[in-house]
Protein backbone atom coordinates (compact mmCIF):
# COMPACT_ATOMS: atom_id res chain seq x y z
CA UNK A 1 0.00 0.00 0.00
CA UNK A 2 3.13 2.20 0.67
CA UNK A 3 4.40 1.65 -2.52
CA UNK A 4 1.54 3.06 -4.43
CA UNK A 5 0.92 6.06 -2.06
CA UNK A 6 4.20 7.04 -2.88
CA UNK A 7 4.13 6.24 -7.07
CA UNK A 8 0.52 8.47 -6.26
CA UNK A 9 2.42 10.87 -5.02
CA UNK A 10 4.94 11.19 -7.82
CA UNK A 11 2.47 10.82 -10.53
CA UNK A 12 0.39 14.08 -8.46
CA UNK A 13 4.02 15.94 -8.23
CA UNK A 14 4.99 15.33 -12.11
CA UNK A 15 1.18 16.14 -13.38
CA UNK A 16 1.58 19.26 -10.72
CA UNK A 17 4.55 20.26 -12.75
CA UNK A 18 2.99 19.88 -15.99
CA UNK A 19 0.17 22.20 -14.95
CA UNK A 20 3.01 24.63 -13.85
CA UNK A 21 4.25 24.93 -17.02
CA UNK A 22 1.21 24.93 -19.14
CA UNK A 23 -0.08 28.11 -17.01
CA UNK A 24 3.46 29.71 -17.27
CA UNK A 25 3.05 28.86 -21.04
CA UNK A 26 -0.61 30.51 -21.20
CA UNK A 27 0.50 33.48 -19.31
CA UNK A 28 3.30 33.70 -22.12
CA UNK A 29 0.86 33.59 -25.18
CA UNK A 30 -1.59 36.18 -23.43
CA UNK A 31 1.04 38.69 -22.84
CA UNK A 32 2.81 37.91 -26.54
CA UNK A 33 -1.01 38.31 -27.84
CA UNK A 34 -1.85 41.82 -26.11
CA UNK A 35 1.79 42.91 -26.94
CA UNK A 36 1.14 42.17 -30.56
CA UNK A 37 -2.31 43.60 -30.67
CA UNK A 38 -0.99 46.68 -29.55
CA UNK A 39 1.44 46.63 -32.25
CA UNK A 40 -0.95 46.04 -34.34
CA UNK A 41 -3.37 48.95 -33.59
CA UNK A 42 -0.01 50.96 -33.51
CA UNK A 43 0.63 50.34 -37.26
CA UNK A 44 -2.87 50.38 -38.48
CA UNK A 45 -2.97 54.40 -36.67
CA UNK A 46 -0.08 54.77 -38.82
CA UNK A 47 -1.09 53.15 -41.92
CA UNK A 48 -4.37 55.19 -41.77
CA UNK A 49 -1.80 58.62 -41.25
CA UNK A 50 0.09 57.70 -44.05
CA UNK A 51 -2.86 56.78 -46.26
CA UNK A 52 -4.60 59.92 -45.68
CA UNK A 53 -0.90 61.82 -46.32
CA UNK A 54 -0.58 59.90 -49.86
CA UNK A 55 -4.16 61.24 -50.60
CA UNK A 56 -3.37 64.94 -49.85
CA UNK A 57 -0.18 64.52 -51.89
CA UNK A 58 -0.92 64.67 -55.93
CA UNK A 59 -3.69 67.30 -54.98
CA UNK A 60 -1.25 69.65 -52.60
CA UNK A 61 1.16 68.53 -55.90
CA UNK A 62 -1.87 69.87 -58.25
CA UNK A 63 -2.76 72.93 -56.59
CA UNK A 64 0.82 74.09 -57.16
CA UNK A 65 0.88 73.59 -60.26
CA UNK A 66 -1.47 75.28 -60.85
CA UNK A 67 -0.99 78.52 -58.90
CA UNK A 68 2.54 78.62 -59.70
CA UNK A 69 2.03 79.53 -63.30
CA UNK A 70 4.17 78.07 -66.47
CA UNK A 71 6.92 75.68 -65.45
CA UNK A 72 10.08 75.84 -67.09
CA UNK A 73 10.99 72.09 -68.22
CA UNK A 74 14.63 72.77 -67.71
CA UNK A 75 14.14 73.41 -64.09
CA UNK A 76 12.07 70.55 -63.54
CA UNK A 77 15.15 68.25 -64.60
CA UNK A 78 17.57 69.67 -62.81
CA UNK A 79 15.40 69.44 -60.14
CA UNK A 80 14.98 65.72 -60.80
CA UNK A 81 18.66 65.79 -61.45
CA UNK A 82 19.41 67.22 -58.03
CA UNK A 83 17.57 64.58 -55.90
CA UNK A 84 18.87 61.43 -57.76
CA UNK A 85 22.74 62.18 -57.31
CA UNK A 86 21.57 63.20 -53.72
CA UNK A 87 20.21 59.73 -52.93
CA UNK A 88 22.73 58.43 -55.16
CA UNK A 89 25.48 60.10 -52.52
CA UNK A 90 23.24 58.88 -49.14
CA UNK A 91 23.55 54.86 -50.52
CA UNK A 92 27.35 55.40 -51.02
CA UNK A 93 27.81 56.86 -47.93
CA UNK A 94 24.89 54.57 -45.93
CA UNK A 95 26.07 51.44 -48.39
CA UNK A 96 27.11 48.41 -46.28
CA UNK A 97 30.42 47.79 -48.09
CA UNK A 98 31.20 50.81 -46.46
CA UNK A 99 31.33 49.93 -43.05
CA UNK A 100 33.54 47.23 -43.26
Amino acid sequence: MNTLESQNDRVAEELAAKVARMKDLAFTIEHETKEHSRFLDTMSFEFETARSFLRRGPRHIRDVMQYSGPVDPRAIFYIIGAIVCALLFLYYVVSPSRTK
